[in-house]
């Protein structure tokens, strides 16, 4: 990077970069210091959070703090090729490193028959012992890695949870690690995904107690604080890009970002991204009136899927009342994960008091329904007595989506972008 020289914007917010984004990474000093830690032990190490919340560049970030070497293995490809042990081949065969199978052995020897005399050549294959992929892939690590700390990292754990073969072998993997011929290698395991309590998850295998005493999951990765996802876009507006800000156009920056993105670090990257390039073209100055234009561009790019959910979902036009409309717009208003009735028909007194004043408002029958069919936006929670959305994206998309005019609720049109 030139010094002084001003980046654009694509080099400053960099949603789904694999690499770390060091100018733009915020610091999550607790569970680096986990990570550290887990490193330092004997058990194998479990990473999970929702998509989006910074995994993958905590890791990695880690990893080069303590110079560790590692190796990405991708679980979605082990159900693909319907084994882990196809996608650890794959992961060898991808480095380039060729194995010897086997050679030819050449000798000579002295004849005499009838009218010539000379040497003979006879040739003799031998074929060599060739290592199972998992032994292959932990002797390639280790040898990338030289005498330093090395992992093994299984990374969209969630892809195989539905299959138990898949979960029975990785099972075997963690148990093997603690056999001599494998264990020799050094090499520890890294399991990547999303749903916490993935150790109950190792329930379902045949060696479910062995395999939960080699593992240690660490505390969630989760969405930015308040104050980190302030400090993140105020560090890519103000301190990266000089961009400078129209009357109240800061605070809103500092309120709107965060609460559209519910703080979900790629969603952050995504957002500014497409707010930054709309104060390019206007002199490098953010103004209030670009957040509507800059909610409409993420929701027809980032959301788009989660956009036609629930467009699907909503009353047509000509409801009376539009229950449902109000329904979904305070479900983009609840902050905890997990909410219960009582919860949501407090907010719909709250923010629509005249068309449910004395009226009964069926709310416990509005969430049943929007957790059925192919396309749901809720599922029940573990204990069956509240709910949780399908994917956090939704309360983002509801949240950027959705608008109050008085007691009605209209959506944000992406047709014309």
């Amino acid at each position: 990077m030139l010094i002084g020289r001003t980046p654009p914007p694509e080099e400053v917010f960099t949603p789904r970069n694999p690499e770390v984004n060091e100018r733009m990474y915020i610091e999550r000093s607790k569970l680096e210091r986990d990570l550290q830690n887990a490193l330092k032990g004997n058990q194998h190490i479990i990473i999970h959070g929702e998509s989006g919340t910074g995994k993958s560049w905590l890791y990695k970030r880690v990893f080069a703090l303590t110079k560790t070497h590692y190796e990405v293995g991708n679980l979605a490809n082990a159900s693909r090729f319907k084994g882990i042990a196809k996608e650890l081949e794959n992961l060898v065969d991808r480095k380039g490193d060729a194995e010897v199978t086997e050679y030819t052995e050449e000798k000579s020897a002295g004849a005499s028959a009838g009218v010539f005399k000379g040497d003979l050549k006879h040739s003799k294959k031998h074929v060599k012992g060739r290592k199972e992929p998992f032994e292959r892939c932990l002797e390639a690590i280790r040898k990338d890695g030289g005498s330093g700390p090395a992992v093994l990292v299984l990374d969209n754990l969630e892809s195989i949870f539905d299959s138990a073969d898949l979960m029975n072998e990785l099972a075997d993997l963690v148990i093997l690690l603690d056999d001599p011929r494998y264990a020799k290698y050094r090499v520890r395991l890294l399991l990547v995904g999303i749903p916490h309590g993935v150790r109950d998850y190792f329930n379902r295998t045949k060696n479910r107690a062995p395999v939960a005493n080699r593992l240690v999951e660490l505390p969630e990765v989760s969405r930015l604080s308040d104050r980190e996802a302030t400090s993140f876009i105020n560090r890519g507006f103000v301190d990266v890009l000089k961009y400078a800000f129209g009357p109240d156009a800061r605070s809103q920056v500092t309120y709107h970002i965060p609460w559209v993105t519910d703080r979900i670090p790629q969603r952050l990257h995504e957002y500014c991204l497409h707010l930054a390039y709309l104060a390019q073209q206007n002199a490098n100055t953010v103004t209030t009136e670009m957040f509507e234009e800059a909610d409409r561009m993420w929701l027809s790019g980032s959301l788009s899927l989660a956009y036609g959910v629930i467009e699907r979902l909503m009353n047509k036009r000509d409801a009376k009342v539009g229950r449902r409309n109000q329904t979904l717009y305070v479900l983009g208003r609840i902050g905890p994960s997990e909410f219960h009735v009582p919860d949501v028909e407090a907010l719909l007194r709250s923010h629509f008091p005249s068309t449910t004043f004395a009226k009964t408002l069926n709310v416990s029958g509005t969430l049943s329904d929007l957790s059925k069919g192919e396309a749901p936006l809720l599922r029940r929670a573990p204990n069956a007595d509240g709910y949780i959305f399908m994917d956090p994206v939704f309360r983002m998309c509801l949240r950027a989506m959705l608008r109050k005019r008085g007691e009605s609720v209209t959506r944000v049109d992406t047709t014309s972008i």
